[in-house]
């Protein structure tokens, strides 16, 4: 009920900004679609840049991770490059688009790291590269994107489905783009990253467990805003809500996640 409540709130504060939305769309161009003109990512061209970001930690004993690392964005019109996924548009036009995509998975746990005596003794568990298809559907109440993947690396064989609507937002040089999603973990992903087998159990005195599939609400705010035709800067705030399955886990101590990201970029 506290997770439903929290993504209730954060919808409610979205909510204002979608009404003000009307405008940008009723200035379009004749045939032009209001999403075209928002939609950062459908531009066609090359970003180059640096950015950082915070991520709170959900297992037990585990300090917030932090990263600082350049930024390169690419939209052309066979492959495209975004955040931490980069892809070939199998399919596109001008309101859908189809592809084979590619995604670094930043999910980790080193055991050396906590502070907790018991969780030093399990084992690591390592952040992977996911290959799957990626699906988005464009129109003017909004955006859909459906993706399925699986873990290419053989750290956790698992499959992830994730599907999400957001609806970009244009105030002269700022653009917004809230979403909401949710994301589906089958029990191979759940349990490498969060069960703990036998041989752990004994090591490290926490039970053992062995989690099913999950599903995880979520709700993300992004936004940029460009100083220039060529400079612009962006900042981007999710907040991830764990399923039941993940929190019940002797590993975990928290049953939200947040991430924070803030960056500076320059188009050519």
């Amino acid at each position: 009920m506290r997770r439903f409540l929290l993504l209730l709130l954060l919808l409610a504060l979205l909510a204002p900004c979608a009404v003000q939305a009307e405008s940008p769309a009723r200035n379009d161009g004749p045939g032009e679609p209001f999403w075209k003109s928002i939609n950062l990512s459908l531009l066609a061209g090359f970003d180059a840049g640096i950015g950082g970001s915070a991520t709170s930690n959900e297992y037990r004993g585990m300090r917030s991770d932090g990263t600082f690392l350049p930024l390169i964005g690419y939209e052309g019109k066979r492959f495209y490059l975004r955040g931490v996924s980069g892809g070939v548009h199998l399919f596109r036009n001008a309101w859908f688009e189809f592809n084979a995509q590619l995604s670094y998975l930043p999910q980790h746990f080193y055991a050396g790291n906590s502070d907790s005596r018991a969780m030093r003794r399990l084992d690591d568990r390592y952040s992977s590269m996911l290959a799957g298809l990626n699906a988005r559907l464009m129109s003017p109440i909004g955006i859909l994107t459906l993706t399925g993947s699986t873990d290419v690396l053989g750290y956790s064989n698992g499959f992830i489905v994730d599907g999400n609507y957001s609806y970009p937002l244009v105030f002269d040089r700022l653009s917004l783009v809230p979403t909401v999603g949710l994301q589906w973990t089958d029990a191979n992903y759940t349990d490498y990253y969060y069960g703990i087998s036998a041989s752990e159990s004994r090591k490290s005195g926490l039970s053992e467990y062995d989690p099913s599939s999950s599903v995880a609400p979520y709700g993300q705010l992004s936004a940029r805003f460009s100083f220039t035709d060529h400079w612009s800067a962006f900042a981007s705030f999710r907040a991830t809500f764990l399923d039941k399955e993940i929190t019940n886990s002797p590993m975990v101590e928290t049953s939200e996640k947040y991430s924070v990201g803030l960056g500076l970029m320059y188009r050519f």
